[in-house]
């Protein structure tokens, strides 16, 4: 298994754009197959700074994702939407 963490911000002003586009992709997301966990998460205390928690089968699956036409649509949607780079986070669980 393979855990990402993705973190992003939105631009003042795109808050619920951003959210709305990510959203969208959950969906097929979770549909993909070695998707085990695509979860949007949103800071309380500071709106409009994401999480995505993911869990993956492998390296394959996540490249696969990568490639998908929902994913590359998103990314598009970013250019516009984000106040900086999106950071992936690839993690080792615990416990």
């Amino acid at each position: 298994m393979l855990e990402v963490i993705a973190v992003f911000k939105a631009l003042p002003g795109k808050e619920s754009a951003l959210r709305d586009a990510t959203v969208a992709v959950l969906e097929p997301t979770l549909a993909e197959p070695g998707c085990h966990q695509f979860v949007l998460h949103e800071d309380l205390e500071s709106p409009g700074t994401f999480f995505l928690r993911e869990t993956w089968e492998d390296q394959a699956a996540l490249d696969a994702h990568f490639a998908t036409p929902h994913l590359q649509a998103l990314v598009e949607q970013h250019k516009t939407l984000l106040a900086e780079p999106l950071k992936l986070h690839i993690v080792k669980v615990y416990g």
